[in-house]
């Protein structure tokens, strides 16, 4: 107990630290020294390593890009049974997601990518990305536009044909709401200190979160207040920024935090309420070899909450995920010389209010999948969830899924 209440006040603490020094963490990036900039080179070991795996350049159609521009995107559907308490909650066919990817080299130094998603059919229809590159140095990149925020690392490789399980990580959905699409400017890049290790980091202001934080019915939801691609509601920027160390190339660990103010708390420059300020630190780790990942993320959010609300609405809010793939079956079938089936087990743990006992969710899921190429999967996947509200009061549910995700 006296261990996660130190970890909580130092989580609180680097909280008000990285939100007091935004700006000038900022700024930092964009007065590197020119010469230290212009020093780096990329080791050849390195060279071939994307900036995130199954990141935005990380994509089938633009690895084996011929052309200037090329188009391609990756399609999911399945077939879903959701039970709670013995009770049939679903049990239907999807058409979750079918994206499209547009990515365009303008010049040497310029590079354009957009993503257009299209979810659960045409329920809902969303610019998850589209942002210009402007290369000044491998460890300098300018983009501006609808970018995928770094916080965590799920959410710049979410992409279905990419995960072993059907559904998302509870942490990376809930604390950090994934797909997270912001509008903003900043910049990215790495450094390589040694032939076989690499530092990258990404930061960039952006809208920022929104009062949907609060204003909804299930109680503090971050998920709920995304969405400020139109204008931002305060006119105050927030930052996120991630950093990531790969002292080797089948390992990776990333530290990232994104922090502002979700609330209209000025109209016309006439205040109208206190500035309440959102902030989700993440740590995420990866380990990948030929055979065997073993990955995960943490998050950790603090949420300024109105006097009137407290002990109604969370001020704290936590969840964790860790999963391990292990790949077999190489070259069974003749005819599929690149196919291979892959076992996943995950644990899932989500806390919605980190003060008190309940308003958590747990989740265990055990998966087993066949990709006849690398691109295409077929996964088959069980999951079973202890559910517990407010009042600590316990409910169990169960899900199956089978479906299918590929490139094109």
């Amino acid at each position: 107990m006296h261990t996660f209440n130190l970890r909580l006040m130092i989580l609180n603490n680097l909280h008000q630290i990285a939100y007091k020094n935004r700006t000038f963490i900022f700024l930092l990036l964009f007065t590197l020294p020119g010469s230290f900039l212009w020093s780096q080179e990329k080791p050849d070991s390195t060279r071939q390593k994307p900036f995130v795996r199954g990141g935005v350049y990380d994509k089938p159609f633009v690895t084996n890009l011929f052309g200037r521009t090329a188009i391609g995107g990756y399609t999911e559907m399945l077939w879903k049974l959701e039970r709670e308490e013995g009770i049939t909650e679903a049990a239907t066919f999807e058409a979750r997601r079918f994206n499209i990817f547009l990515f365009s080299t303008i010049s040497d130094r310029l590079r354009f990518f957009t993503e257009l998603e299209f979810e659960h059919g045409t329920e809902e229809i969303a610019l998850e990305f589209a942002a210009l590159d402007f290369e000044i140095h491998p460890s300098l990149v300018f983009r501006g536009g609808v970018i995928l925020s770094p916080l965590g690392k799920f959410n710049l490789t979410h992409d279905s044909p990419l995960n072993e399980l059907t559904d998302r990580p509870l942490v990376s959905t809930q604390i950090i709401p994934t797909a997270l699409s912001e509008i903003g400017m900043g910049v990215y890049g790495a450094f390589y200190p040694s032939l076989n290790s690499r530092l990258s980091y990404e930061m960039y202001a952006v809208n920022g979160l929104h009062e949907g934080i609060l204003d909804n019915t299930e109680g503090t939801r971050i998920s709920e207040g995304k969405g400020n691609l139109e204008e931002d509601n305060n006119s105050f920027p927030s930052i996120v920024s991630r950093i990531a160390y790969s002292p080797f190339s089948e390992f990776e660990i990333g530290a990232s935090v994104h922090t502002g103010p979700f609330n209209q708390y000025n109209v016309e420059d006439v205040a109208i309420d206190e500035k309440r300020i959102v902030t989700i630190a993440a740590l995420d780790w990866e380990f990948t070899t030929r055979d065997v990942d073993f990955l995960g993320e943490y998050a950790y959010a603090s949420i300024d909450i109105p006097a009137p609300l407290l002990g109604l609405f969370a001020e704290r809010q936590q969840g964790i995920y860790a999963q391990l793939n292990f790949r077999f079956g190489r070259q069974w079938i003749s005819l599929l010389p690149s196919s291979y089936v892959t076992a996943s087990l995950r644990y899932d743990n989500v806390d919605f209010d980190a003060d008190m006992k309940g308003d958590a969710t747990q989740r265990l899921s055990l998966g087993f999948n066949f990709r006849p190429s690398s691109d295409a999967v077929f996964k088959l996947d069980y999951h079973y969830d202890w559910m517990r509200d407010r009042l600590n009061i316990l409910t169990r549910g169960m899900g199956l899924n089978f479906g299918l995700a590929s490139y094109f």
